[in-house]
């Protein structure tokens, strides 16, 4: 997500000024101490339809931990870290989950910026291998008596392991609660204002970013408890999702004159909504709901879908 160029459009702020003196102005700044340690609750769903009929109902849960391990005049540095249930997440049978018991545990190291605002994944290279061996073993535990399924899945496969063999995909597209988490950082709103502008963001198969149409407005804040919800929007161009769908097509080797025909005629739509409870002092969510729906219409194919991704934190009793 191309932030900076949010941040040339907003002409009042600063990187010098974060006193919150102006009751018309919400400054999102981290106020993180070494050792401060948060729980989270995470969830994620995906459901997806063909015509009327759901095809698929997915629904992940887990509880990640936001640890400040480093902290320094310009940086902090975060590790975040959560037990995957594979067994739920993929369907393994109760039989072989513990045949992939190594990848139980993803632990993630990243950087931000003293403000907040994330800069990068440390770790990104031993988290992707360590996700593409899952993925090859979990081909290889369904797929191991059907060749025919083996190959199909390898296939199915195949997008996902691309994105985990970058940087730009690990930290945009695999840990998007990551960039939930930390959008606000480091730069300063106008409470009475909305903002519109256009924001790139990646494409997952690499190539142009997509470009969108997105907006900012605010519907609540507490100056006395340093809280406030706030609303982010985008529609993403049809043209550019287009372009990304044509990508994922060749990748997975479906890129025959019958299938671009279809695709020339098609119809996309996909809106993003997300909505931000926040401390912005010091700086931590309460609760964030982001969720994308799209619609895609291939040859009189009709699809839609829906993901979302839900944040909260855990407070202690």
């Amino acid at each position: 997500m191309k932030k900076y160029i949010l941040l040339l459009i907003l002409s009042f702020f600063s990187t010098i000024l974060f006193s919150q003196t102006d009751s018309t102005k919400v400054a999102f700044v981290a106020y993180w101490s070494l050792g401060d340690s948060y729980n989270f609750k995470v969830s994620k769903s995906k459901k997806q339809w063909k015509g009327e009929e759901l095809t698929k109902d997915e629904q992940e849960d887990y509880i990640a931990n936001f640890t400040v391990i480093d902290s320094t005049e310009n940086s902090y540095t975060i590790k975040w870290s959560y037990e995957n249930d594979l067994g739920n997440t993929y369907s393994v049978p109760q039989e072989l989950v513990s045949k992939l018991s190594k990848y139980n545990l993803t632990e993630v190291t990243y950087k931000t910026s003293e403000y907040g605002d994330f800069l990068e994944i440390l770790n990104w290279e031993e988290v992707g291998e360590m996700m593409n061996n899952m993925f090859d073993d979990i081909v290889e535990v369904f797929g191991e008596k059907d060749e025919i399924k083996l190959k199909a899945l390898k296939a199915t496969m195949l997008p996902l392991k691309e994105i985990y063999s970058s940087k730009q995909g690990i930290e945009e597209l695999v840990f998007k609660e990551l960039q939930y988490f930390h959008f606000p950082m480091g730069i300063e709103l106008n409470i009475n204002e909305e903002i519109t502008y256009e924001e790139e963001i990646p494409n997952m198969f690499g190539g142009s970013p997509i470009n969108t149409n997105a907006k900012l407005y605010f519907e609540n804040v507490d100056f006395e408890e340093g809280f406030c919800v706030f609303q982010h929007e985008r529609n993403l161009d049809p043209d550019d999702t287009k372009q990304m769908l044509e990508q994922m097509f060749s990748v997975m080797n479906l890129n025959g004159q019958e299938m671009q025909d279809a695709l020339n005629t098609a119809y996309f739509k996909i809106d993003d909504k997300t909505t931000y409870e926040y401390y912005y002092n010091p700086g931590i969510p309460h609760r964030i709901e982001a969720s994308r729906e799209f619609i895609i219409d291939v040859n009189q194919d009709k699809g839609k879908g829906i993901e979302k991704t839900i944040i909260e934190l855990v407070y202690n009793d």
